[in-house]
């Protein structure tokens, strides 16, 4: 679908009208601003709460309530935000001093998207964290003397850098082409660029869906960027790691990361409480509620269903392709889904509403079932075809109730 948007970057003249609009510089820096603090703060967050708990009974209880948070919604995490600290929130009535300044660069929108993405990788961290071996070196680590600091630099990053770069580079994506957030939190004129993207997207005139075009592909040469600036920065830290040669350094403070751990899961609920509160039931539109529930469960159904089928069926090794709708920055592909939708006459139906939720549904699922399907002990299932149990009922009977626990 990201293939519909490459014709209009082919012409010079659509480049240079892109760059010659004026709300684009004040756009393109907030969103670089926001992109920065989001990637960093949740970086900063994990990092911290790794240090502080990991590993303990503590860091197994954290783990437990991080669903908690991942479960709320983007678009209500940040109303929560909104509702608590804009001039005329619940903050502003106690302390109407401390309320921040007009945000023309996106500040308390990559903060917030910091403290919601921690939790995505804190989950990411703690598949590859529960590994025995790496239990076992910082158990030793510690014992000698070092820090946790030097645990971390020394041991757990470099054992941890694949998932943390499909991470990070997945976090980095979503900031960058965020659009319900940015309306809620982001600057008002301009907007960041992803929303100034899907307004010019949106509009019927050519021109503006040309720049709109444009600016979803500006928004990819972003990413690029990052990933860029993200591998440099890896390689000047790997030459900061100095052998191991018995230098102990004095051990930090682990309160703010104990902090941290104590309060993230608990935002999720703290949110929901606040939405509670502060909504207005009269204002609900029950034909919108219904059909958004109603969609999200058709959707979430279908890719289950598609899933268990792909990873009980489906080829062995990894495919790539299906994390795509992740790692790459969500406007392209939305605009694309768009493309084919109005070329179909589906655009504004139902179908075309689920079909384009199932793009993010389905790896988002697979990240969360398909560790837990790898963890399946093979010798079960060998002892359940020499018992003469078909494939079927091993599937029900064995593998479904180890993926549930």
């Amino acid at each position: 679908a990201a293939l519909t948007l490459i014709s209009p970057a082919l012409s010079l003249t659509h480049w240079q009208a892109l760059f010659a609009d004026p709300q684009l510089p004040q756009a393109l820096l907030a969103t670089l601003v926001s992109t920065t603090i989001a990637a960093v703060g949740a970086l900063l967050i994990a990092l911290l709460v790794i240090v502080a708990l990991w590993p303990g009974p503590k860091w197994q209880r954290m783990c437990a309530r991080l669903p908690w948070l991942l479960a709320i919604p983007h678009v209500a995490f940040a109303t929560s935000a909104l509702l608590l600290f804009d001039d005329g929130g619940l903050l502003y009535d106690y302390f109407p001093y401390f309320t921040p300044p007009m945000d023309r660069f996106g500040i308390g929108l990559g903060l917030t998207l910091a403290v919601k993405e921690s939790a995505f990788l804190l989950w990411i961290l703690a598949a590859v964290l529960s590994e025995k071996r790496l239990v076992q070196q910082v158990i030793v680590l510690d014992s000698l003397g070092y820090s946790r600091w030097q645990c971390l630099n020394w041991l757990l990053l470099p054992s941890v850098a694949p998932a943390l770069a499909m991470a990070m580079l997945a976090i980095v994506a979503w900031s960058l082409s965020v659009v319900d957030v940015a309306i809620i939190l982001g600057p008002g004129n301009p907007p960041t660029l992803a929303v100034i993207s899907w307004q010019w997207l949106t509009q019927g005139d050519a021109d503006q869906q040309t720049k709109g075009a444009l600016a979803s592909l500006l928004l990819m040469l972003l990413l690029a960027a990052y990933v860029l600036l993200g591998y440099l920065l890896w390689r000047s830290w790997r030459r900061t790691i100095p052998r191991v040669d018995g230098v102990r350094k004095p051990a930090t403070p682990l309160l703010p990361g104990i902090t941290l751990a104590s309060f993230l899961p608990l935002t999720g609920v703290l949110c929901v409480v606040l939405l509670a509160i502060l909504a207005d039931q009269s204002t609900i539109n029950s034909e919108a509620l219904i059909n958004s529930l109603t969609m999200g469960l058709v959707a979430t159904f279908i890719a289950l269903l598609l899933l268990l089928l792909w990873l009980e069926w489906g080829p062995q090794r990894r495919q790539l392709w299906l994390w795509l709708p992740i790692l790459l920055p969500a406007l392209p592909l939305v605009a694309g889904q768009y493309t084919l939708a109005l070329w179909l006459n589906l655009d504004g139906s139902w179908t075309a509403v689920v079909w384009g939720h199932l793009l993010w549904v389905m790896p988002w699922m697979l990240f969360i079932l398909q560790p837990a399907w790898q963890r399946i002990d093979s010798r079960l299932i060998l002892i359940a075809q020499t018992l003469g149990w078909s494939r079927a009922k091993i599937f029900f009977y064995v593998k479904c109730p180890l993926m549930l626990r």
